[in-house]
């Protein structure tokens, strides 16, 4: 079976952890997403040999690290969740909908 995935990443300020959704296509029609938000150490320079070094005596010896991930099975479920984000960056400013309305009802009621 063929296989496709992409990931797209996004990594919070501070740096302590990162959101990642992952899109997986089997064949045709099967679809999955797999949005995690990882706990992990990528804020640091691990490329070198001793970087690496000291990122597994992190592992070791520090806390552990902890994945939480939400499995959204087929288009549907996530173009919903998507558009639920759409509509909360939306919300409280002029594109808002239910803003408008708000508005449109002072208006209403300061010109009686």
């Amino acid at each position: 079976m063929d296989v496709k995935s992409k990931i797209v990443t996004r990594p919070c300020d501070d740096k302590c952890c990162m959101l990642v959704v992952e899109k997986c296509v089997y064949g045709k029609n099967d679809v999955d997403y797999n949005i995690s938000i990882q706990d992990s150490r990528y804020d640091h320079n691990y490329n070198t040999i001793w970087g690496r070094i000291c990122r597994a005596a992190s592992i070791l010896f520090s806390r552990p690290i902890y994945y939480n991930d939400l499995l959204l099975t087929g288009e549907e479920k996530f173009h919903d969740f998507v558009k639920e984000l759409e509509e909360l960056e939306k919300f409280g400013t002029s594109e808002d909908p239910a803003a408008k309305d708000r508005q449109n009802d002072k208006s209403d009621v300061q010109a009686r």
